[in-house]
């Protein structure tokens, strides 16, 4: 036994000397142990979104895949904060701002807020980035450029919007563009140029499912910025009821309610912000907000840094129109040349520079 408890000292003693150590003076200097797990100094991006914001299938979960695949590879850490309430995002920024203007951390920090409600809130205090030389603000996403503190990154939807507009009535000359509130720019963008596409005289044709006059109508779920994204399957219902022709559901995770009704019920539709492939969706008009997101990491991490602001669009190849050929390339080949897409696709382009200008 005596023999045992000895053994069990010495070994416990040489523990303590891996450890620590004595000066002349006798002050005990500790050596790190090194199986003990080292804090990570790897940049960290937090990504905070509006109120319910993620499982969406649609816009916000392109940006949660956007920055895990940026995150892996140049080797990041991630937080991705998606509040239940309006209250609680208005928590989240908070301590956002509290956090960068008191933080003495030197580890690299980017923050992208995506959340469009708290839009007077954001601009009002993104000047506490200047102060600190750690900390970045990417605010998706708006055309108005910050004052100060932070970048800002804006996709114009008027392009796409409009190119889509315009190949619309080869299927269907009636249209219903369930739009999710008319004070979110970007979606208000995206409601006015698919209209104009829709409306424009590029060619005179009896659509497979409508008649020859063209009807639009423009529904709106709610009435102001942050709102109309998640509605119920019951409400879903009543608009697919209330309204005719192909749906255009520019709504966020509302539209993925609506789309999957769509194909349950037999409803043609046009895919919104991913590309969709389906025997009732003729059609998506994409944007691809993952990669406008990686990029921007990408540029934080380099010497440059981010540009105050930046607009990536159709002519940038951000959005675009995605026509489904398995099912409906013989109507596009009957009524769209090659030419006349082309044509329709550089006015595109340029209707959507002008409408950006106003």
């Amino acid at each position: 036994m005596r023999k045992l408890i000895w053994r069990l000292s010495v070994a416990g003693l040489s523990v303590i000397m891996m450890l620590s150590a004595c000066t002349k003076a006798g002050d005990i200097i500790y050596v790190p142990d090194p199986d003990e797990p080292v804090a990570s100094k790897a940049p960290v991006v937090t990504v905070i979104y509006d109120q319910n914001a993620l499982g969406d299938r649609s816009y916000n979960d392109l940006i949660y895949q956007g920055v895990e695949e940026a995150a892996a590879q140049h080797g990041l850490r991630t937080v991705q904060m998606s509040p239940i309430s309006y209250e609680e995002g208005r928590d989240y920024l908070e301590n956002m701002f509290r956090t960068v203007k008191s933080s003495t951390d030197t580890i690299p920090h980017l923050y992208i807020v995506t959340a469009a409600g708290y839009d007077d809130y954001i601009r009002k205090n993104s000047s506490v980035f200047d102060s600190n030389p750690y900390a970045d603000l990417l605010y998706l996403e708006t055309p108005e450029p910050l004052e100060s503190g932070g970048s800002t990154l804006y996709l114009p939807y008027y392009g796409a919007m409009y190119e889509g507009g315009a190949i619309q009535p080869v299927l269907n000359n009636l249209a219903s563009v369930i739009v999710s509130n008319p004070e979110d720019q970007t979606v208000v963008g995206a409601a006015k140029g698919f209209a104009d596409g829709f409306l424009a005289d590029y060619y005179q044709v009896e659509s497979i499912l409508g008649g020859e006059e063209r009807v639009l109508d423009i529904v709106y779920l709610a009435e102001h910025a942050g709102e109309g994204y998640n509605i119920a399957d019951s409400t879903a219902l009543r608009i697919m009821d209330q309204f005719n022709g192909t749906l255009i559901p520019i709504c966020g995770g509302s539209g993925y309610t609506l789309t999957y009704f769509c194909d349950v019920i037999f409803r043609y539709y046009v895919g919104i912000d991913v590309e969709r492939f389906s025997y009732w969706c003729h059609m998506s008009i994409f944007k691809h907000i993952d990669r406008a997101v990686a990029h921007c990491i990408g540029q934080w991490l380099s010497p440059e840094g981010m540009p105050r602001h930046q607009v990536l669009g159709l002519k940038e190849g951000y959005t675009g129109v995605s026509l489904n050929l398995g099912y409906y390339s013989t109507f596009y080949d009957r009524y769209i040349s090659e030419e006349m897409r082309r044509q329709i696709h550089e006015d595109a382009i340029r209707k959507e520079e002008e409408y950006e200008k106003r």
